[in-house]
């Protein structure tokens, strides 16, 4: 933060102000700089590797206190682990031990504009006994969290990171005015976090920063005016025969405080959100829309009525997604069962009300808004627009 203080230096016993001003700033010192970390993504690797991995390298993160916690965080590691041979050494003289020698690939990159700022290798070996979920297993669990090779690729992946900012300073004003007009504000924070002072374009960067905190209402402008008002000390004569003695009263000072709140600046109002039935005799509408970070899941629960027919097996489908940043999501990231298929067929008996669950999953961003959804429901379609997500 940067502080500034107005003291006038006045003679004790006199009265004096004190004022405060407090403002934020986007000075992030380069060992400040925090990583989420992605799910592990690869043909034939299961998601309870993956987990593994994803807990180990959390711990990794944790220890170096470089992991972090908050869903708007843009700086990403993308971890990609492979087996790449198994090889036999003996144990004692009689048993062979297959061992699994293999690699862990970590990517430093921005999950906003997919920049990749530095990536490492780093071996891995451990126990092949069985499958190749297994060994992958077992190499997770050798992992070691006080390893140096993973605290030398966070001190060079965050000095790269400032290196990229100080050399790309357009295109990264460009991509945070870009999150500003989209109203993704904590997004457009945390991307600005990495643009330090010594960067050419900090001012603008700055001044950018400011007008996103007065957006989210939490621009810091409070003042305290303090005013310590004292009175003149009181001296009263008591007279006692045959001494004349002089008693010192003091009386309480008088502190009177002045205290201003800040007006929050009202944040732009959201768009509606919209829904369009292509049939007359369909009715649907949206019971909730609930993110669930720690699962990297979006859940839409809905109701519909089918008012005119009984329909055996009707479809129900989520076809389309397109996020916030305009981007469609691929079909493994929609679901409308709990096993992650995208369709399912069931009864639709006339006029009773139907509840469905529809979600997004797997996404490689927090989605503030979704901008289009389109549901097959029966033989028809539902389009939704702008559906906030709540987290």
């Amino acid at each position: 933060c940067r502080f500034a203080s107005k003291i006038p230096l006045n003679p004790i016993g006199c009265g004096f102000e004190v004022v405060f001003f407090l403002s934020a700033t986007i000075a992030m010192a380069q060992t400040d700089i925090q990583f989420s970390i992605l799910k592990a993504e690869a043909d034939g690797v299961s998601a309870s590797v993956t987990n593994a991995l994803d807990l180990k390298l959390r711990q990794v993160f944790d220890r170096n206190g470089a992991g972090a916690a908050d869903l708007y965080n843009v700086f990403a590691i993308e971890p990609t682990i492979s087996v790449e041979k198994i090889i036999s050494t003996k144990d004692g003289v009689v048993l062979d031990v297959p061992i699994a020698q293999g690699e862990l690939v970590l990517i430093a990159k921005n999950i906003i504009d997919g920049a990749e700022y530095y990536s490492t290798s780093i071996e891995l070996e451990g126990e092949s006994l069985g499958s190749k979920d297994k060994a992958m297993k077992s190499m997770i669990k050798g992992i070691k969290v006080t390893d140096p090779a993973y605290k030398q690729f966070i001190n060079t992946a965050r000095k790269k990171i400032e290196e990229y900012y100080s050399t790309n300073c357009a295109f990264i004003l460009q991509k945070a005015k870009a999150l500003y007009n989209q109203q993704r504000y904590k997004e457009a924070i945390s991307y600005l976090s990495a643009a330090t002072a010594n960067i050419p374009c900090y001012d603008q960067a700055y001044a950018l920063q400011e007008q996103i905190l007065a957006k989210l209402g939490t621009k810091p402008d409070t003042v305290i005016v303090e005013k310590v008002v004292e009175k003149p000390v009181v001296v009263e004569k008591v007279v006692e025969k045959p001494v004349v003695v002089e008693k010192v009263v003091e009386k309480p000072v008088v502190v009177e405080k002045i205290v201003e709140k800040p007006v929050p600046a009202e944040a732009p109002a959201a768009p509606k959100c919209e829904i369009t039935i292509s049939m007359n005799d369909l009715e649907f509408r949206i019971l909730s829309c609930k993110g669930e970070p720690t699962q990297r899941r979006i859940t839409i629960k809905a109701e519909y009525v089918n008012q005119n027919v009984n329909i055996a097996n009707g479809d129900i489908s989520l076809d389309v997604v397109i996020d916030d940043n305009g981007k469609e999501l691929p079909r493994e990231n929609k679901a409308v069962i709990a096993n992650g298929s995208s369709y399912e067929w069931i009864s639709m008996p006339a006029r009773v009300n139907l509840k469905h669950d529809f979600y997004i999953v797997n996404y490689d961003h927090p989605i503030e808004t979704i901008s289009y959804m389109k549901l097959k429901v029966r033989n028809g379609y539902v389009e939704i627009r702008n559906l906030k997500v709540d987290w």
